[in-house]
């Protein structure tokens, strides 16, 4: 739970207030520029998606955002005119999908008017420069990061996809302590934490009418009561009024469960997303497992979260059974770090090495990474597959993730749509 992490992370910072490289470099004092229109990532080994077999000595044509041929070099021939990119030594794999990030640093307020090459560079400190191309924003400053949306939608400013909660609904009178001690008591006043039903309804027709993606529930808040933190649920009738105005409007609902009670409050509400594991040393019971993949419930781990700053402690191994367990079940697992919570984004690459801990393969982690999110998410239609047809959201490693999980990390260009979004400094 995050109010255990504490000495973990830094605060959660201002929730409510809320690079482009050169081909050859990461400056970001140039102005961002899109990528030519026909291009051809040429030699790379090509993982078209989780399951299928890599193709070797591979050819990726990009012709105006798309993905127009996938092969190897025998069978796609480059045609003329073509921005050739030479990917030999390197891996090739559909754009990542970060499911639980937050715009609520300080830096991002105003994004609607900062410098475009000040969004650009921060964008690729966070995420770029990690290979995300989509990303799932689970609490913010709802029209701020509509605005950054906007900015990078339109191409002003490069940078991935953006899905957004804006705020959470918390249980009444349950701001986590957390966020209390961080943002003015004002500020915590306009925080939606409905006491009925009904007003848990206004609160999730608001957010959407805001343009929130997804709404977010605290099903159980870690609060301040005499000195002391404690556990403060929402009720199961409210949990159950926001999830069915929100599927009403065809969204999905996303949950911080804190407790194996909300876990509970999860299976009873409907709700569609664990956006963390619970922070329990005897992990989750086999009857648990098997009910929330019988209600198709998807899980983001965020295992860095729970790890301590040296790496995970005897206390971890019950977090990391739970996301063993249910991978083993079959549940449906997204990749996310929870970063902009944390702070310190290199901390965020050790979520492979946590999750591989945890039993899942290289290629189980490549899924909870493109297709799992893509598919979840509404957009497999367009994304996380490396095929004709889809987007070219790409990410090229430097290494394969078969022989090292944490190859992962270490991307040597991210593209959105054929724009390259970040490329590694040369050496």
């Amino acid at each position: 739970m995050k109010h255990l992490s504490s000495h973990r992370v830094r605060p959660f910072g201002l929730i409510i207030i809320a690079l482009i490289a050169s081909l050859f470099s990461i400056s970001v004092s140039l102005p961002a520029q899109k990528a030519k229109q026909q291009i051809a990532l040429v030699g790379g080994q090509i993982y078209p998606d989780p399951i299928s077999k890599p193709i070797s000595q591979g050819v990726i044509l990009i012709e105006n955002g798309k993905i127009t041929a996938v092969g190897t070099k025998s069978k796609v021939r480059v045609p003329p005119g073509f921005d050739t990119v030479d990917c030999t030594g390197k891996t090739i794999v559909a754009g990542f999908w970060n499911s639980h990030v937050h715009f609520t640093e300080p830096k991002w307020e105003d994004a609607a008017n900062l410098p475009a090459a000040q969004l650009n560079k921060q964008l690729q400190q966070m995420l770029t420069r990690y290979g995300f191309t989509s990303v799932v924003d689970t609490a913010s400053d709802l029209p701020n990061t509509a605005a950054l949306r906007k900015r990078i939608q339109s191409g002003e400013v490069l940078g991935p996809r953006i899905l957004t909660a804006g705020f959470p609904l918390y249980p009444h009178n349950g701001v986590p302590y957390y966020v209390v001690d961080s943002v003015p008591p004002d500020l915590v006043k306009r925080l939606p934490q409905p006491a009925t039903p009904e007003e848990a309804v206004r609160a999730v027709d608001e957010d959407i009418a805001q343009g929130a993606d997804i709404i977010k529930l605290f099903v159980v808040s870690i609060v301040t009561r005499d000195g002391k933190h404690t556990t403060l649920p929402m009720s199961l009738a409210i949990v159950q009024a926001a999830t069915a105005e929100a599927h009403r409007k065809g969204k999905l609902v996303f949950a911080h469960p804190s407790t194996n009670e909300g876990v509970e409050l999860v299976l009873q509400g409907n709700v569609d997303v664990l956006a963390h594991t619970t922070e329990d040393a005897v992990g989750w019971p086999p009857a648990t497992v098997s009910r929330l993949k019988s209600a198709g419930v998807s899980l983001i781990p965020t295992l860095t979260l729970f790890s301590g700053e040296d790496g995970p402690d005897a206390n971890h191994q019950g977090i990391l059974q739970e996301v063993k367990s249910y991978s083993d079940a079959g549940g449906q697992i997204l990749f996310g770090t929870d970063i902009g919570y944390i702070t310190d984004y290199r901390l965020l690459t050790r979520e492979y090495e946590l999750l591989g801990r945890a039993g899942l393969t290289y290629r189980q982690v490549l899924a909870t990474l493109t297709t799992a999110p893509s598919k979840r998410l509404g957009f497999a239609a367009t994304t996380g597959r490396v095929a004709e047809g889809q987007d070219a959201d790409l990410v090229i490693l430097d290494s394969d993730p078969a022989a090292d999980i944490k190859a992962f990390s270490r991307i040597n260009m991210t593209l959105r749509q054929g724009n390259i979004i970040y490329r590694a400094e040369a050496h």
